[in-house]
């Protein structure tokens, strides 16, 4: 078992958003010091009464500069909000920065507000979040790709760099609805489970359902809708 510390650089009542950095980065070096497993960055937009933490992948880059043993995770980095190319290079970057310390947790977010600030309809984040994870699993895992999608099409691209970690950096990926349980199964990722919204016995049953799915893979998505 590891034990690690889930952050959210929360806004105290009365601070400053300099000072909802300074209080995360040195509970940061505090969880290195006490040899905590790892840290994992929370992913909040538009605010700012609860947290300054929008941009965890340069955060984590902070972080992997800051520490030497931690391992540094996102809980979850939102897909859907960003260009997966872009995304891409970002997160193998902290893989080489922190010299294979990173861990990739990915979501499409339960909170429409971010959406809708970046001009995103939520109605459609499901499927950008697959074609989203697919791009990035071909950019990782080719040298060279190509990829012709609903919201997204590349021709001949090149990432650089790859990850340090080959294949790649470990992807976890949050479900909360029932639906999204079977899915993931299908897929054969490790999840996150989350307990703020329903019992720990709910949260049970949608785990046993990934138990009933047969041939759980961890090769990407494209086995489930195709790729060009």
């Amino acid at each position: 078992m590891q034990f690690g510390s889930f952050m959210e650089f929360h806004c105290r009542e009365g601070g400053t958003q300099a000072d909802a950095f300074s209080e995360a980065f040195a509970h940061i070096e505090l969880a290195e010091a006490l040899g905590l497993d790892a840290v994992w960055l929370a992913e909040s937009h538009f605010n700012p009464a609860r947290s300054v933490l929008s941009s965890p992948l340069a955060i984590a880059s902070g972080i992997a500069g800051r520490t030497k043993r931690l391992r540094i995770g996102t809980a979850v980095s939102v897909l859907p909000l960003g260009n997966p190319l872009r995304t891409a290079e970002e997160a193998a970057t902290i893989d080489h920065i922190s010299k294979g310390r990173f861990e990739f947790g990915v979501g499409r977010s339960g909170l429409p507000g971010s959406y809708e600030g970046y001009n995103i309809p939520y109605s459609e984040s499901r499927e950008r979040f697959y074609e989203y994870l697919d791009i990035i699993l071909a950019a990782w895992g080719e040298e060279r790709f190509t990829y012709k999608g609903k919201f997204y099409d590349f021709d001949d691209v090149c990432l650089v760099p790859k990850p340090y970690q080959q294949p790649r950096p470990p992807i976890r990926i949050a479900a909360t609805t029932s639906d999204t349980f079977p899915v993931i199964g299908k897929m054969g990722f490790p999840i996150f489970v989350g307990v703020r919204s329903m019992s720990l016995d709910g949260v049970g049953e949608q785990v046993d359902s990934i138990g009933h799915i047969p041939g759980n893979r961890q090769d990407g998505l494209s086995h489930l809708r195709g790729r060009a």
